[in-house]
């Protein structure tokens, strides 16, 4: 299930993240933004795209063609994060991707 807004607004991103690819979910991160829906959760996927679900209903909220530093932002100091992922946000920041 997804968000309206989601639905909606988001065609051409949703385009582009199905040329390329979801992928398979790398890390998961629990982020509480006080929003008035709740928390959410955080997926970042192998080919750098982030999916954000609502923590209690698990409704997809959006879905993110990830820059390289936000993918930073979720790893904890000590952490490996897969330069291969970085890599391929830093394509879809060259191609602009990030901004659909």
């Amino acid at each position: 299930m997804n968000s309206k807004h989601w639905e909606r607004d988001r065609e051409a991103r949703r385009e582009a993240i199905e040329k390329i690819g979801v992928g398979h979910t790398i890390k998961s991160v629990e982020v509480d933004r006080h929003h008035k829906n709740g928390p959410e959760i955080h997926e970042i996927s192998d080919t750098g795209i982030i999916t954000i679900f609502n923590k209690t209903t698990r409704k997809m909220i959006t879905q993110l063609i990830a820059r390289p530093a936000q993918i930073t932002r979720y790893f904890t100091e000590g952490e490996i994060i897969p330069k291969n992922v970085l890599r391929l946000a830093r394509q879809h920041q060259e191609l602009g991707l990030n901004y659909l």
